[in-house]
């Protein structure tokens, strides 16, 4: 640790060293140009008039994130934009060293890392780039991770179209020293999660370790048809306030399908979804559960008379959540284990570089041990984190 990385406080009590469960790159320009060699449409950055702009199979997909990161604390959202040239990224973004000591400022010792443009990939239709890219991107973010992996934990970005391809990359990424995958949060309606295609997937996440995860905005477009799941042109407010209906489809259709009964030791998590959702939505799954007639295949009883679906949401889900003061209020309610915090470092939503103090907030009144669960010991467990003793 570095002389001015202390443990972080507060006047109201000491928060300990924090461990981000959703952290982000930003992926250089030349990350699949220069290992993709004459294929064109993997994701390349082409210049524009108002930034740099990745274009991928031949569509714009989206800028430059990370570049106004704590800029919404100022309050003006007119200093606000969604675009940038690749030249105003700050290189703790995609440098791993300066990626460690900008966090360490921000009072966070460890982070689980996603990526930026990666998500978009999800909405791109043709099968082949999408893996390929994802493919590219694993071997790029486990070199990252290398840098120091007792701190730095990187997922797998898997493509889910064909599952036997997709347990082949989890395995290889797995032995490149990843420790999850992130899948999409929303398959395409032909493939649900509770389709028996992906049994083979779900066995082998928990034969690996890998937990997997449904990042918010990794709609995937539907492989069998040209639809584009993406728009730069206009995204309406609704795309952000209902964020959390993807997840609530997909956990809805593992929990009934009788996934988590089959794999008990299978973890799968809500990422950047917030929690305020959930009270209500378990309260949904047992009422649908014990009051409501079944309507066909997905509502076979469990074999456990007593067990509940809010039961296997507890216990084979989590939840990374930023802020989210009500969540917490109802921890109870979600379960202790299953929440994890999460900067969201270097996006425009982030906590950075306010995290200590946001979460100081955020947690008053939860007791300290809660506290460190929720901030760094939850994290560490489900990622195989090995905490220095200041941490435990």
């Amino acid at each position: 640790m570095t002389e001015k990385s202390a443990q972080p406080s507060s006047d109201s009590f000491a928060l300990p060293w924090i461990i981000s469960s959703d952290s982000h790159i930003i992926e250089p320009p030349d990350l699949w140009a220069r290992r993709a060699g004459s294929d064109g449409r993997l994701p390349k950055v082409v210049s524009e008039d108002d930034g740099d702009w990745w274009y991928v199979d031949g569509r714009k997909t989206m800028s430059f994130l990370g570049i106004q990161t704590g800029v919404r604390f100022e309050r003006d959202p007119e200093k606000l934009r969604t675009s940038a040239s690749f030249e105003e990224v700050p290189n703790a973004t995609y440098d791993p060293a300066a990626f460690l000591s900008a966090n360490e400022r921000d009072g966070i010792w460890g982070s689980v890392i996603y990526p930026s443009q990666g998500l978009v990939l999800y909405s791109i239709p043709n099968q082949e780039v999408v893996t390929t890219s994802f493919r590219i991107y694993n071997d790029w973010i486990a070199e990252f991770c290398s840098h120091d992996p007792s701190r730095l934990k990187g997922l797998a970005m898997l493509n889910l179209d064909d599952p036997k391809e997709a347990i082949a990359e989890l395995q290889r990424c797995r032995e490149r020293g990843l420790v999850g995958a992130l899948i999409t949060v929303r398959p395409p309606d032909w493939q649900p999660f509770r389709s028996d295609v992906f049994e083979d997937l779900w066995a082998a996440a928990v034969d690996l370790q890998m937990p997997l995860s449904l990042h918010v905005a990794t709609d995937r477009a539907d492989p069998k048809t040209d639809e584009y799941r993406l728009s730069v042109q206009e995204v309406p407010p609704s795309a952000f306030i209902n964020k959390d209906y993807q997840i609530r489809g997909a956990l809805c259709d593992l929990i009934f399908a009788k996934v988590f009964e089959r794999h008990p030791d299978l973890r799968i998590g809500s990422i950047e979804h917030e929690t305020s959702w959930i009270p209500f939505f378990l309260g949904q799954l047992d009422y649908t559960y014990t009051d409501r007639p079944p309507r066909g295949k997905g509502w076979e009883r469990f074999a456990d008379p007593d067990r509940l679906p809010s039961d296997f949401f507890r216990s084979n889900c989590f939840v990374s959540f930023q802020e989210d003061p009500v969540g917490i209020r109802l921890r109870d309610l979600i379960g202790m284990k299953s929440l994890l915090f999460g900067s969201d470092y270097p996006h425009t939503e982030s906590t950075f570089p306010r995290s200590r103090e946001i979460l100081v907030d955020m947690m008053k009144g939860v007791p300290a041990d809660e506290v460190k669960q929720i901030v760094s010991t939850n994290t560490a467990e489900l990622y195989g984190f090995d905490l220095p003793l200041e941490i435990r």
